[in-house]
């Protein structure tokens, strides 16, 4: 008998010349994951393998009563780890659930068939398919390339097509659907190092078609308002770094053909320390951006920034100087955006440990001091923005604050609680500053988990910013999740450059308007291998909800199959939507 199969019996009967071996008596036969289990069998030593005849069960573990499990009359056992069954009774329990004339079980380093697919997509009814699974390389695990092909049909007289690459440096997944309408998803990232420091890199976002944004189920992808490409290739040494690509950008839900902005993308870097308390930096960004049907535009980002740092007795001094500027032009105009800051900041950092040990609880509190000028301009109507850097709006603009930044915790254990306050004025250089106040949080421990960000200008009612996120339970067990986000009439930026050490342009609006969204989140592990997770978003200004799902997973203790079941609806889908997928090598 080869070593691959391991069996039991109460009774047994060998025949060598037929090569044949007959158990009998609560027989359990063992091969690589599986676990046929049978009261009489025949088992038959031939070309295809072992072949065996008996009403029995099989199992995906090795572990007794295990809840799913296929009935069979009989079955090949192939080298090195095939099952073939005929006549397979899908049971849950002792229930059977499903029939097929036959089944297929394989290693994931094997050809092999995906399991049933069965969904219902809102108003666009049934789904029901399969798939392929194609090993491309590697072995079972971490190393293991391979690609899943899924086919599934609409009742409708619709079809989905979704294939998935996984390898153990990238992840790329492309969906097509089409009922009346298509639909072209496309979600790929990955990297890659050769052993001479060279490092290349991609990131595909993208959903084009008619139905690419009423056909997507989950409300995040759906909500982006741009499809993003970007594909590079550098390397670094000696304090630079150096990158060549392309990159392509255009509207999220255009047509599949609709035009796009391409072209090629190249950048490079330089850092180094000054001495014991400083440091530079530069980079530059060139690019040629190419639209179907319109001229060709270059742009050119630069940033370059010189910070310094020293103790005075017990105070903490830095200073930091920006430049920072954006250029764009085609045969018609040319545009841009310039501008030159400094920021200066003094600090007096003090600390206190209570209790001994290796982690002693520890309280740190810094008051600080924060003073800045800025002056940009620009030249054209429509400042540009490049891919790597935003545009600085023009003016001359200061800034002087007082702070306090706090933090209490055992930082040996990443449990701490950390506050960042800021209050005082910014505004036009030639003018009164306007008052202006900030403060962030972040709370980080078993339990609880926290962090927000609040901006307000205290002479207006109507000004302010806030979002934060809350985590109440361990994230591993029972726990509830909740988020907000919004503005009143006016979202203060000039208070929230308050929080930030520099005048890079980056600090600009979270949102395109005022109003307040929230959602929450609860997951409730009802074992350990039972949860159930409940979420919603809302537009609370409006008063409606956005979307909501709830999910159902089931892992069995030994690891060997889990199912998953989902349902939801989000705005802008019409009917609920829901699905069961069932994993057999999770």
């Amino acid at each position: 008998m080869p070593y691959w199969v391991d069996f039991e019996a109460g009774h047994v009967e060998l025949d060598p010349e037929l090569m044949k071996l007959e158990l009998s008596r609560r027989v359990t036969i063992r091969v690589d994951r599986y676990r046929l289990t049978s009261e009489r069998l025949t088992l038959r030593r031939t070309a295809r393998g072992v072949e065996i005849d008996g009403e029995g069960r099989v199992a995906f573990c090795p572990c007794e009563n295990a809840p799913l499990s296929f009935g069979f009359q009989r079955a090949v056992v192939a080298p090195p780890t095939d099952l073939f069954v005929r006549n397979a009774t899908l049971r849950l329990g002792d229930v059977p659930v499903f029939w097929t004339p036959i089944l297929w079980l394989r290693s994931p380093d094997r050809l092999g068939l995906l399991p049933p697919r069965l969904a219902w997509r809102g108003d666009d009814g049934l789904l029901v398919g399969t798939g392929v699974h194609v090993p491309l390389g590697g072995r079972r695990g971490a190393t293991l390339s391979a690609a899943d092909v899924s086919v599934a049909g609409y009742l409708e007289g619709g079809v989905e097509v979704d294939t998935r690459l996984t390898t153990p440096t990238t992840s790329t997944r492309v969906r097509w659907d089409h009922l009346d309408r298509s639909l072209l998803a496309v979600d790929a990232h990955g990297s890659s190092a050769s052993r001479g420091g060279a490092v290349g890199a991609f990131r595909i976002d993208a959903l084009r078609g008619e139905r690419g944004l009423s056909a997507t189920l989950d409300l995040e992808p759906a909500a982006r308002r741009f499809d993003h490409a970007r594909a590079s290739v550098g390397a670094a040494g000696a304090g630079v770094v150096g990158s060549l690509g392309a990159a392509l950008g255009s509207e999220r839900g255009a047509a599949i053909d609709a035009r796009a902005a391409v072209g090629p993308v190249a950048s490079l870097g330089f850092g180094d320390a000054l001495g014991r308390t400083g440091s530079m930096d530069a980079f530059v960004e060139a690019s040629s951006v190419k639209e179907r049907g319109l001229p060709a535009e270059s742009l050119l980002a630069h940033h370059a920034l010189l910070d310094a740092s020293t103790n005075a007795g017990p105070l903490f001094l830095g200073v930091r100087l920006d430049e920072h500027a954006v250029f764009a032009g085609n045969d018609a105009a040319t545009r841009g955006s310039a501008f030159v800051g400094a920021r200066a900041q003094a600090s007096l950092p003090l600390a206190r440990a209570f209790g001994g040990g290796l982690d002693p609880l520890v309280h740190r509190v810094e008051p600080l001091l924060d003073v800045g000028v800025r002056a940009a301009a620009s030249r054209g109507d429509e400042v540009p923005r490049s891919s790597a850097l935003e545009a600085a709006p023009p003016g001359r603009l200061a800034l002087a604050a007082l702070g306090v930044d706090s933090a209490l915790g055992r930082f040996g254990a990443r449990e701490a609680l950390e506050v960042e306050a800021r209050a005082g004025g910014v505004g036009d250089l030639d003018g009164a500053l306007e008052p202006a106040a900030a403060a962030r949080l972040a709370l980080d421990s078993e339990w609880v988990g926290a962090a927000g960000e609040s901006a307000a200008r205290p002479d207006s009612e109507r000004t302010l910013h806030a979002a934060g996120r809350l985590r109440v339970g361990r994230a591993d067990g029972l726990h509830v999740e909740s988020h907000a986000t919004g503005s009143l009439d006016e979202e203060p930026v000039a208070a929230r450059t308050l929080l930030v050490d520099h005048f890079d342009g980056t600090v600009r609006p979270f949102l395109d308007g005022s109003g307040w969204s929230a959602g929450s989140r609860l997951g409730v592990p009802w074992t350990r291998q039972i949860a159930t997770v409940f979420a919603t978003e809302a537009d609370v200004t409006r008063a409606r909800w956005l979307a909501w799902r709830v999910a159902l997973a089931y892992r069995h203790p030994c690891g060997c199959f889990a199912v998953l079941g989902r349902t939801g609806q989000r705005v802008g889908r019409d009917g609920l939507d829901a699905e069961v997928t069932l994993d057999l090598m999770p």
